[in-house]
């Protein structure tokens, strides 16, 4: 009889708004009440921050020097390790020296707050983004670490597992990065020392062909020999036309100015043969300008690329030295100036909190039905 009146006073006796409060925002609110109060579980937080530190040299940043933030160079590991401690991979890293199945299955816990046994990667890397939170502060560099347990001492060494498989991942990323430098250095020093070998090689097989270590020099020398020979020369014929005028062809002078005229002739015509194709023939006098270009043309690419291949070499050995000065800077680590501690009481779950929140968000619910359904009836002109 007494369930029958309270039965009726709570439910045949309302309307249908009464009864829809009832079901959407009563109901659920003394659930939460009930579960937060009597049945969830106490978690222990611990907490811990860090910042990724190097001693490179910063890299100019105008639009970062305009605003005040920090380039996004300097920010990259920063989100990098953030996505790296909500994923998988991290706690992949943790299961090798650490069991976190027993410490998220407690007997502490209940049994909405536990892993559960044989979960799969989905469903523990959804529990871990739960239990672990990590934020990232690009302003000040500064990546702030939230881990909860069902036991205090969990806490604490599961906090110091993720900080870590967070070190070995920043240690990873920076010998990775000089690795990489010193590696493009190192490649293009071999490919200058290859360039500068074929050049040499073309360069000595060229002076095996033609004879000749240095063309344009024996060129000069074979030039000024000629313009020497061709001095002498005038100046014997100068000196014939001049004994002429007053001696007969037939003395002795004479023919010994002849003669002399005569091999100095013979003289630049072997010269000048010699330097168009190393030939001594006088057919050749005529291709002289011809045998010339065709040497140069042939020994000015070479003596060009070997100069060239030379100053590159020597540059990318500069290049080299300062990637490896470089790299020895390029050292980064991981600062945390904030260790996690064993918490001494639990601080989670915010009971009160959530049990507002719960009557709050149902209750703003029931309201966007009502709302809903009263435009709805409006429209289709219901009564």
């Amino acid at each position: 009889m007494k369930t029958k009146i309270i039965l009726n006073k709570f439910w045949k006796n309302r309307n249908v708004k009464q009864r829809s409060f009832l079901f959407i925002v009563i109901i659920p609110t003394l659930l939460a009440t009930l579960y937060f109060s009597l049945i969830a579980s106490d978690r222990y937080v611990s907490t811990a921050k860090f910042a990724i530190k190097g001693n490179e040299s910063p890299q100019l940043d105008l639009l970062g020097g305009i605003s005040g933030l920090p380039s996004q160079s300097a920010s990259s590991d920063g989100y990098i390790l953030q996505d790296f401690i909500l994923s998988y991979s991290i706690l992949a890293a943790i299961k090798i020296h650490i069991n976190i199945e027993p410490l998220f299955n407690r007997e502490e816990a209940d049994i909405l707050s536990r892993l559960g046994d044989n979960s799969t990667q989905e469903k523990q890397t959804q529990y871990w983004r739960k239990m672990v939170t990590s934020s990232f502060d690009p302003t000040s560099g500064i990546t702030s670490l939230t881990v909860r347990t069902f036991n205090p001492n969990d806490s604490k060494v599961l906090a110091d597992a993720v900080i870590n498989a967070s070190e070995q991942l920043i240690n990873t990323l920076s010998k990775r990065s000089r690795h990489d430098d010193l590696s493009f250095a190192e490649k293009e020093v071999k490919l200058a020392e290859l360039r500068v070998t074929k050049a040499r090689q073309a360069m000595n097989l060229f002076r095996q062909k033609h004879q000749d270590l240095d063309p344009t020099q024996t060129a000069v020398a074979k030039m000024t020999l000629i313009g020497q020979l061709e001095a002498q020369l005038a100046t014997a014929k100068a000196e014939l036309i001049a004994k002429t005028s007053f001696m007969r062809n037939g003395t002795s002078p004479i023919k010994a100015l002849k003669r002399q005229i005569d091999a100095l002739e013979i003289q630049i015509v072997a010269e000048k043969s010699s330097i168009s194709n190393n030939n001594n023939t006088l057919n050749q006098l005529s291709n002289l300008e011809n045998g010339l270009s065709s040497v140069f043309a042939d020994y000015e690419p070479l003596l060009i690329e070997r100069t060239f291949a030379e100053k590159a070499y020597t540059s990318v050995l500069a290049s080299l030295e300062v990637a490896r000065i470089e790299s020895a800077k390029k050292h980064r680590y991981l600062a945390t100036f904030v260790e996690p501690r064993v918490p001494d009481e639990a601080l989670e779950p915010y009971r009160i909190k959530s049990i507002f929140i719960v009557f709050l968000s149902t209750l703003i619910l029931w309201g966007i039905g009502l709302l809903g359904l009263g435009a709805i009836r409006d429209h289709a002109g219901w009564v």
